[in-house]
């Protein structure tokens, strides 16, 4: 037997995705002082590698690579090797990934960027192979490249370095002039009217492959449905969620969504599964459902919040952040099936039946013969085979095959609790709770949220992650304002009081913390020092920005308890965003959301002294309306904030009584909530 490899460095970190490189031979070190300082001494690049637990190529690239004792050598005698967890720096990671944008015209993970000693990139790319295929060239050709243009061309490589740099600061830099944003209805029309040009009319979605879910997109769409009634927008939207609801990119055993699929329909995923695209579609799902009233809305929306509870819950009560791709080392293991597992799950004929439904032969869809499920038949034709209703036949079928599926080896869990992510999924159950009129979503969601304050906040400031029984890393923009905006949601259906406090204290902490001298809202606090200190989002991608989440956070406040502070912040979030008239798909959650600012928002009032502030809200809201914000008002308990709007809010016996306001002008008060949603509906 071989001598047991000794780890190296990374053996002490925090992050589960840089342990897992703890015995690789590379001398890796994580992202600091130590390494700069190395390389400034030694006169060396640094190898900077960024990557996530759940991404399949960057464990690939591990395998393949970081693995081989012939490239760690190159590694360690010519390069200080840094590895960054994505998820733990993620400004490091926003930086990086525009300078290989920039360089290449693409990005991804694994992230492979070769920076000089000031940190300053000069090449990079994504993932190489260990050898030449798919165009690319191997890594060790890229390592001595690189090798021999440091030791010959420094100049060159270091005016390239220069160029770059300056190239990613003022890519940032073309959003930061500070211009008012009217909150009105025209970006989203412009909006809307690019999504027509890039809709994929035959499979739903946009563009070809690989294809994302883009629930920024998706929020567009529903919300220009909602102020102008258009029916393309409804089915461009409905078109999407049924194909991505009914392919393979939702877990069609387990429930929740896989990050993308590499095809143009929608069938085969990579299979990592993320907290925040979970989070985002069932709030999507949820407003779907509020819309149309399809079952098979809400019956995604229950699968996938019964994946969150049944795989993601961390033990401080919150949600870990993913599950990797791979399980036993092989992509997609643990959710593929082969044809005759699955006709033996179930025996003879009605097996057959099972795996037509969810389109599986055997010669499989999938590598090594194997399937991945999707919605191939009818319900009815399962029924028929079953003897049941079909919505009950589903159920037993996936009960079923859950069953066997439990007893393979799982993907690895990321066990970071993060705080951004976390508060979107507070949000989106609490939106789930309402349009479904699920008080466990409710009662989950206030779990949630009471088990990332207590990781996360602490002292007035917000954790970027937990693990391991203590907070890590000081939150950027987007984890204070997601985490305020949780508070003030889960306020809005329990009118319990310190979920008010918290969203105003952390509305405070966002105005000391992240807006700059000049007036600028940043992505990481204002005291952070270092290159990549002192910028601005300038895009949302997947996830809303964090100068989204603080115009919804301020907004709402402001609409809550008519507080100036609040109007100006929301204001100073617009602001940051100034050009998204000119580009409205930049920022696709800003713009779908600016009407919470405009003519088209109002307040409802909900004054009651006794009963549930839940069942009181539900029976009001019995549509979607995404600009009308909730203000319970308990007359046993009025909060401190909330007496300047609602001092005179009173009940009118028996109660609750609601209060419709537009701009804090109230229509006559009522008891029938009848009479509330029918007023709400009057107008978009």
């Amino acid at each position: 037997m071989g001598e047991a490899r000794k780890p190296n460095r990374l053996i002490n970190a925090r992050s589960p995705y840089l342990r897992r490189h703890a015995y690789n031979p590379v001398d890796w070190y994580p992202w600091g002082e130590e390494a700069f300082r190395k390389a400034r001494e030694e006169d060396k690049p640094i190898f900077l590698s960024i990557g996530y637990l759940a991404c399949h190529w960057c464990s690939v690239m591990e395998r393949e690579s970081f693995s081989d004792e012939e490239i760690a050598k190159i590694l360690n005698r010519h390069f200080v090797p840094v590895k960054v967890d994505r998820e733990e720096h993620p400004h490091v990671d926003e930086y990086y990934m525009r300078a290989v944008q920039l360089m290449t015209g693409t990005g991804g993970w694994p992230l492979t960027v070769f920076l000089t000693p000031d940190l300053k990139p000069f090449y990079g790319g994504t993932y190489f192979p260990k050898e030449p295929r798919y165009g690319l060239p191997s890594f060790r050709q890229v390592l001595e490249a690189v090798v021999q243009a440091w030791k010959t061309r420094r100049e060159q490589v270091l005016a390239e370095a220069e160029r770059i740099d300056r190239a990613v600061r003022e890519s940032f830099a073309q959003w930061s002039r500070q211009e008012r944003v009217e909150p009105s209805r025209r970006p989203i029309e412009a909006a809307f009217d690019q999504l027509v040009m890039l809709f994929d009319d035959e499979y739903g979605g946009f563009g070809y492959a690989p294809k994302f879910p883009n629930p920024g997109y998706l929020t567009l769409l529903l919300r220009h449905h909602h102020l102008t009634g258009d029916a393309v927008a409804l089915r461009m939207f409905r078109k999407t969620l049924d194909a991505m609801a009914r392919g393979g990119i939702m877990d069609q055993v387990g429930g929740g969504f896989h990050r993308y699929a590499v095809d143009r329909a929608w069938r085969i995923p990579h299979f990592e599964k993320m907290l925040y695209d979970n989070a985002l579609l069932i709030q999507v799902y949820s407003e779907a459902y509020a819309v149309t009233g399809d079952p098979e809305y809400a019956e995604t929306v229950r699968l996938t919040v019964d994946f969150l509870r049944r795989e993601l819950r961390s033990r401080c009560g919150a949600f870990c952040s993913s599950l990797d791709a791979e399980s036993e080392g092989v992509e997609g293991l643990f959710y593929t099936w082969t044809y005759d597992e699955i006709v033996s799950a179930f025996g003879g004929g009605v097996g057959e039946r099972v795996a037509a439904f969810f389109g599986a032969t055997v010669s499989g869809n999938f590598e090594g013969g194997r399937n991945v499920l999707f919605r191939a038949g009818r319900p009815e034709e399962l029924a028929s085979a079953l003897g049941i209703s079909p919505e009950e036949a589903i159920r037993v079928v996936r009960r079923r095959l859950l069953e066997l599926r439990e007893a393979r080896v799982r993907p690895e869990r990321d066990e970071k609790v993060i705080a951004s992510w976390n508060g979107l999924a507070v949000s989106a159950l609490v939106s789930a709770a309402v349009h479904l009129g699920e008080r466990s979503y409710l009662e989950l969601a206030v779990e949630v949220l009471e088990g990332a304050t207590s990781a996360l906040y602490e002292g007035g400031r917000v954790w970027r992650y937990w693990l391991d029984g203590r907070g890590d890393v000081e939150g950027r923009l987007e984890d204070y304002a997601a985490l305020g905006n949780a508070a003030l949601d889960a306020f809005s259906v329990t009118a319990k009081d310190r979920y008010l406090d918290l969203a105003l204290r952390i509305l405070d902490a966002v105005s000391e913390r992240f807006v700059s001298q000049d007036g600028r809202l940043l992505s990481s606090p204002c005291d952070e020092t270092g290159p990549h200190s002192g910028l601005q989002e300038d895009y949302e991608g997947v996830l809303p920005s964090g100068a989204t989440l603080t115009f919804l956070l301020a907004a709402k406040a402001f609409h809550a308890t008519g507080e100036e502070r609040a109007y100006k912040l929301s204001e100073r979030a617009l602001a940051t965003c100034g050009r998204i008239e000119d580009e409205p798909l930049a920022f696709p959650f800003l713009v779908a959301n600016l009407p919470l600012l405009g003519r088209d928002s109002r307040e409802l009032f909900v004054a009651f002294e006794s009963g549930d502030p839940f069942e009181h809200v539900r029976a009001a809201i019995s549509s979607f309306q995404p600009y009308t914000v909730i203000v319970p008002v308990d007359r046993r308990s009025l909060p401190e904030p909330l007496r300047n709007v609602a001092q005179d809010k009173v009940v009118v016996q028996p109660g609750p009584t609601y209060y419709l306001c537009e701009g804090f002008s109230c229509r006559m008060p009522t008891n029938d909530p009848g009479l509330v949603a029918k007023m709400l509906s009057e107008r978009g």
